[in-house]
């Protein structure tokens, strides 16, 4: 029996080995394709990081050269009036400020202008032209200029000029100006960011003969300056931005090295997955420049798109599969239970009707050999064989009504019937069966109440439920069967004195095969299909069953029908009704 049983379970473990091996593949595979999709949202994210490097690396490039030439063009005029032999002729501020402002010098960078100032470094003398500065912003002025030497180099030519050849000849210069003599600082003094630009002039021996500059706003002169490179330059190739308007997918900010914004492209903030921040060197004010790529439109820059996260999608694609895998399980399961069902139906069935046919072979054997020798005998034997044929006819009636419910195929005619004349057929007919447990049977039945059911299957029903009570109830016990009428329905009650019902229980009790666990494990015989049959017959005829406790102890099984008149008794037949399902 044991090995038999394990030559059951042994596809059922293979087929359950095999499912979860399908769960752990398909679990597998959604780890690989959310990794792919991670790693190729990397290259993207990647592509798109270097997109803004590179437009923030173009911003600085052309920057420096923006603020470079706007202080050459600025400062150009005062330079070429320096004689480093004859310091009387060097011009003063405001000669600074007169021509800073002719044309072709003015520029919009200079309309926040307040001051302009001349550093003699032989005295250290500070002469300033326009509004007259605060202490503390001209000592800043005075220490940012006086530190600015030690970071200059003598180049190895000593010979410049200027000039053109359509206009004025050229000249020597009789200065060193190099491109790191111009010096652009920021700062906020005084609580405002204020920008000092100046250049420094040299000598042959690169000693600093003097410095010219001004003081400027530092948002009034950053925008008009990183205005011009925006409009001269996409910062990113016009084949990668495939029409896209650069403001629309890129965001520039310049910033004071220590906060403070003084430049911003957009009109609107947007938000930015992709910033890369940079700035620009000493000379120009070490500002930090952010350059971003708006988040929501960068995408469009990557050939096929930025890829959306699979994770959802995968996540319920493996819930999914595990959800079936699951269900297959449980359904196998459920086919393993049923199958053992079956077979404890089958053997169950298979000992109910061989004790009433060894019963039936034993008393027709003693007869025909002539054994009995008295007529009481013979009488008694006679009795056996003739319950045990009921009981075998009881039996089989049972198990051919649970094929046809299995197949959907039961059906009743219902008639009205007087149920009181029915009720004590059908427990006259279960009497033989009762004493065999040697049960007693008290009937409570009200006359004259009238329902339209099958006679037949009332006795069925009646007999299955009466059954039910001798069996699982104690030996020599009373079972109580009531007839009722309560409102529009008919009641037939049976009481046994048995453990009762659990409450957890009471409704599966009427599903096929479906035993109590201490019946399992009892001596008590049964094929699990009476209740059944009962609630199957009671739904034909729009009756309902349930079980509940009874009064002195027990369980007391009730199924009611619908009431009929007393007008309606002896009417014609209904059409049969067949069970859900069924064909004709």
């Amino acid at each position: 029996m044991k090995h038999g049983s394990a030559r059951r379970s042994s596809p059922s473990a293979v087929l359950i080995a095999l499912l979860l091996l399908a769960l752990g593949m398909t679990g597998l595979l959604a780890y690989q394709a959310l990794d792919a999709g991670r790693t190729h949202r990397a290259a993207a994210e990647r592509a798109l990081s270097d997109y803004a490097s590179f437009a923030a690396w173009q911003l600085n490039q052309q920057a420096s050269q923006e603020l470079l030439s706007a202080m050459i063009s600025t400062f150009i005029v005062p330079l070429t009036r320096v004689n480093a032999y004859d310091p009387s002729s060097w011009p003063s501020p405001a000669d600074f400020r007169d021509a800073s402002l002719q044309p072709p010098v003015p520029a919009k960078y200079m309309e926040g202008v307040r001051f302009f100032f001349r550093f003699d470094w032989r005295d250290s003398a500070m002469a300033v032209a326009g509004e007259t500065p605060s202490p503390r912003v001209l000592r800043w002025v005075r220490d940012t200029v006086s530190r600015s030497p030690g970071r200059l180099e003598t180049p190895a030519m000593r010979t410049q000029a200027f000039g053109s050849t359509d206009r004025n000849p050229a000249r020597q210069l009789g200065i060193i100006v190099t491109n790191d003599s111009y010096i652009a600082t920021i700062d906020s003094i005084d609580g405002r960011l204020r920008v000092v630009c100046y250049v420094i002039s040299r000598d042959f021996d690169g000693r600093p003969l003097v410095t010219y500059g001004f003081e400027t706003d530092a948002r009034s002169f950053a925008q008009p300056l990183f205005a011009d490179v925006m409009s001269r330059s996409t910062l990113l190739p016009p084949s990668l931005l495939r029409g896209i308007h650069r403001d629309s997918v890129l965001s520039v900010v310049a910033m004071a090295p220590h906060g403070g914004e003084v430049y911003h492209s957009a009109s609107r903030a947007f938000p930015s997955a992709f910033t890369v921040l940079d700035s620009l060197d000493d000379g120009f004010g070490s500002m930090r420049l952010a350059v971003s790529l708006r988040s929501d439109i960068a995408p469009r820059l990557v050939v096929g798109g930025l890829p959306r996260s699979r994770l959802p999608m995968l996540l319920g694609l493996f819930a999914l599969t595990a959800g079936l895998v699951s269900a297959a399980v449980v359904q196998m399961r459920r086919q393993q239970q049923l199958a053992q069902l079956r077979v404890d139906f089958v053997s169950g069935v298979s000992h109910e009707l061989r004790t009433p046919l060894a019963q039936i072979r034993l008393f027709a054997e003693l007869l025909r050999n002539g054994q009995l020798r008295s007529e009481q005998e013979r009488e008694r034997s006679f009795s056996i064989i003739d319950e045990e044929s009921q009981r075998l006819t009881y039996l089989v009636e049972n198990v051919l009504a649970f094929a046809r419910s299995e197949h959907g195929r039961n059906t009743v005619v219902a008639e009205p019937l007087a149920m009181d004349s029915e009720m004590q057929a059908a427990i006259d007919a279960f009497a033989p069966l009762a004493r065999v447990r040697r049960a007693k049977i008290r009937s409570s039945i009200q006359p004259g109440l009238v329902a339209r059911v099958d006679a037949r299957a009332l006795r069925q029903i009646v007999v299955n439920l009466l059954d039910n009570a001798v069996k699982y109830g104690p030996l020599g016990q009373t079972v109580s069967v009531e007839l009722s009428g309560k409102g529009d329905r008919v009641v037939i009650s049976v009481e046994d004195k048995g453990p009762g019902v659990p409450k957890g229980e009471r409704d599966k009790v009427w599903e096929p095969y479906y035993r109590l666990g201490r019946e399992a494990e009892s001596a008590a015989g049964g094929s699990g299909i009476g209740l059944s049959i009962v609630g199957e017959l009671v739904r034909l005829h729009a009756g309902r069953a349930w079980v509940e406790d009874a009064a002195g102890g027990g369980a007391r099984f009730v199924v009611d029908f619908p009431r009929e008149s007393h007008s309606d008794y002896g009417a014609p037949a209904a059409e049969p009704k067949p069970a859900a399902g069924a064909t004709a």
